[in-house]
């Protein structure tokens, strides 16, 4: 029993020390599915911390022993990992990343789309001023009544107040926003629409207002809507 035991435990011993046992591992790196080869991959052995690179052809050589874990890195290639397994040639197989083309987008912003179009009615004769003065009217009458009456002109004058609004609930919308509102007042959702059609506040008021004013100016209101919900929404309703 005991020349047993001895014999399990030093076979036991001499399988270990084989399995730690450094050898060579070699392969070749492939781009997957093609014939084509990879260079200068990065082959680490995670268990050992060594390095190696793959040559010209894609061959490789790093010691390893039975068990060890290798990572093959490469620029443009998703990261592949093998387990030691045998001494045998290995055959690796790297998945290409792959990239959209870059595509460049000049956005316009807002402004310059508008200013675009402003520009366009002037482009086309439509108007000189959208605003003549009394000398520009007698000196040239047939030209005054025209930017003063006519059809192109007030329809520009019409598309630049539009202008000025949409600036004006641009510049509110960028301090005055569901999200200040609910960081502020912990509002429930159902509720938020409602305070702020009641209690926006004015592009004048915006334009002087620090964010202190507007943190108490939104907590102020909130504490005015909570004591006259009811009333808010029947003025609304009327």
């Amino acid at each position: 029993m005991r020349f047993t035991l001895l014999f399990i435990l030093g076979a036991c011993l001499s399988l270990s020390a084989s399995a730690q046992q450094l050898f060579t591992v070699k392969g070749i790196i492939f781009k997957k599915n093609t014939p084509v080869t990879i260079e200068q991959a990065v082959i680490t052995n995670l268990n050992r911390k060594t390095t190696a690179l793959s040559d010209d052809l894609g061959s490789f050589s790093i010691e390893a022993a039975i068990g060890d874990s290798l990572l093959f890195k490469k620029a443009d290639y998703t990261n592949e990992y093998m387990v030691v397994l045998s001494r045998s040639m290995q055959s690796i197989y790297m998945q290409p990343v792959i990239r959209l083309n870059e595509v460049v987008i000049k956005d316009k912003s807002r402004q310059q789309e508008l200013n675009d179009v402003m520009s366009d009615y002037k482009k086309k004769g439509q108007y000189y001023t959208l605003d003549p003065s009394v000398m520009s009217v007698l000196n040239s009458p047939l030209t005054g009544l025209y930017e003063l009456f006519g059809k192109a002109p007030a329809q520009a004058r019409r598309f630049r107040q539009f202008t000025k609004e949409d600036q004006e609930r641009s510049a509110i919308a960028k301090r005055y926003n569901r999200q200040i509102v609910q960081q502020i007042t912990k509002m429930p959702d159902t509720e938020v629409t409602d305070f702020m059609l009641a209690f926006t506040p004015s592009y004048e008021d915006i334009k002087i207002w620090s964010d202190y004013d507007i943190i108490s100016y939104i907590k102020k209101s909130y504490q005015y809507f909570i004591h006259h919900k009811d009333a808010l929404k029947i003025q609304k309703l009327y």
